[in-house]
Parts: C-alpha cells; structure tokens; sequence
C-alpha cells in the first residue's frame, strides 16, 4: 500500500489514480479562485503579524502550491492573469504567475517590484529544482536562502548578460 500522507497539494492534481476516479474537467469558478486568493491574503497576514525570520515562508509556500497546481493542469498563466483582473489590476504578457499572485495577495506598500520580482525568482528555481517531498522552507535554506536562489535563478537563465543585449 502506498502511503501518501504529506504529499504536497498538487500531487493530488497529477495523480493517475484520482484523474480515473475524478477526470479532467473539474471546473475551477470564480468563486474558487477568489477563496484561494483570501486563502494567500490571510496567510500574508499570518506572515507579517509574526516577527520571525522565517516567517516568510507562511506566505512563499501556499503560493507556490497554488501555481504549481495550476502550472501542473496548463492553466496558470491564463489564472494568475484572472487573479490581476479580480483585483483591477491590469495584465501584463511580461507578468510571471508567480509574481502576480504575489502582487495580488500581498501587500504593495511592503512588497515593491524588486521584492517581488526576486520571490518569483526562488519559486521558480524550486519548481525547476525542488523534489516533491522536500518542504519549500527547507529547499530555500539549503541552497542558500532567498538571496542566493533568486541569484541562481537568475545566472542559470542569462539575467546577469550583457545588458545590450535588452535595448
């Protein structure tokens, strides 16, 4: 018997078996999208009340889960772009869903683009690096911390090039 207690959210939107039994055309509303949004607000203001250094991590990782889902079904950039327009904030072809998710359940006066930016950058590099059963918090501090995966995002894809070649 497979034991499948603390698999991560989005195993369960990949799993064979649960594709068999549910299939493919689980619809996901407006309403749904709005929960998990306050699901990631909320947990951006479990984040700020604590005055932890690692508290970061109560908000980088329902939000990686969440994109992960989407990314896994196709669909995340067409969601985190619905996500922008719930909120009056208007899509960009440039926005990452990561960083958009971020934009929309945080708060703006805490989080500028830079911030923002560079925590798009270390969900990335774990969804190109991170082994399922590892927690998010656990995979960012071994290779470094916040700082240095968002800076080994960025050298692996070509961010720190010449800056001629951008104009």
């Amino acid at each position: 018997m497979t034991d499948f207690a603390g698999m991560p959210a989005y195993f369960w939107v990949v799993s064979p078996r649960l594709k068999t039994l549910v299939g493919d055309d689980v619809p996901y509303t407006t309403q749904a999208l709005r929960q998990d949004l306050l699901r990631l607000r909320n947990a951006w203001d479990d984040c700020q009340a604590k005055r932890d250094r690692d508290a970061i991590y109560l908000f980088l990782t329902p939000v990686f889960n969440l994109v992960v889902w989407w990314a896994v079904e196709g669909r995340a950039v067409e969601r985190a772009q619905k996500a922008l327009r719930l909120h009056n904030i208007r899509p960009s072809d440039h926005e990452e869903p990561f960083a958009a998710i971020i934009r929309c359940t945080s708060d703006a006066a805490k989080v500028d683009k830079r911030t923002r930016s560079k925590w798009s950058r270390v969900l990335r590099y774990a969804l190109q690096y991170k082994d399922h059963s590892e927690p998010l918090d656990q995979f960012i501090k071994r290779k470094g911390g916040i700082n240095r995966c968002a800076e080994r995002f960025s050298d692996r894809s070509g961010r720190h090039r010449s800056m001629k070649t951008w104009f």
